[in-house]
């Protein structure tokens, strides 16, 4: 997939998921209005009480498959490593129940910075490499040398660190696995490789803060090749396989 065609898709995606996340109240209410259900007996309310409680999660559903299928066909494009597609997986399950419940806390008149402050890290990995794929890198040449080099791998680390930190600290990840395999043995084994996985990832700091700074140099590094490939006898941006 070429990045003009990713860059729409994923502009429809966004302009679709405000709408169903946002406007789809208002845009039910007013067909139950001005089709003059409302004023019939029946079932009109139950009518509007099915769209949104159906039409529209499905819709959010939808634009978030739409958001993560153009990236796994882009990173295929790309000829990336597979473990960008597995770091969309974490950071697009991460972050859905934060999309889901966005517009509820929109309409319940929840402070902006109160709904920014549950906004998963992960979210900003995802909408970070989004924002590098939208470039054409595809167009440069695909052979970094030297220090150049250095930087694919560094955000590539930065990437894995950040979807293996997230797995070691998710809970849902014992109630898959206790789904997949009904083996409580197997959950058990689960639960400790968490707790090593925690412990060494955590580098000594209590919370966030090593994520964080691994965001930071995520940034860093994906700003940095995106700058680069402007240069003269700059390299591309495509990560390597």
């Amino acid at each position: 997939m070429f990045a003009g065609r990713y860059l729409w898709w994923n502009m429809i995606a966004a302009m679709a998921y405000v709408f169903f996340a946002v406007y789809f109240y208002y845009v039910s209410w007013l067909a139950i209005r001005v089709s003059g259900c409302a004023a019939v007996a029946g079932s009109c309310g139950a009518l509007e009480t099915q769209l949104n409680a159906v039409v529209r999660p499905y819709g959010l559903v939808a634009c978030g498959v739409l958001v993560l299928a153009t990236g796994i066909m882009r990173v295929r494009f790309l000829r990336m490593s597979p473990l960008w597609g597995l770091a969309f997986f974490v950071w697009f399950g991460s972050s859905a129940d934060f999309f889901l419940n966005f517009g509820d806390l929109w309409f319940a008149r929840t402070p902006m910075e109160t709904i920014l402050a549950g906004l998963p890290i992960e979210t900003c990995f995802l909408a970070a490499l989004v924002f590098f794929l939208c470039f054409p890198i595809e167009l440069y040449k695909k052979s970094p040398e030297g220090g150049l080099r250095v930087m694919y791998f560094v955000a590539g680390f930065t990437a894995s660190y950040s979807f293996s930190f997230t797995i070691a600290n998710s809970p849902q990840v014992l109630s898959y696995v206790r789904l997949v395999t009904g083996s409580e043995d197997l959950v058990i084994q689960v639960a400790r490789l968490q707790d090593d996985m925690r412990r060494l990832l955590g580098l000594g700091q209590p919370g966030p803060l090593p994520v964080v700074v691994a965001l930071a140099v995520f940034i860093a590094a994906l700003s940095y090749l995106l700058w680069i490939r402007k240069q003269p006898g700059g390299a591309s941006s495509a990560l390597p396989a």
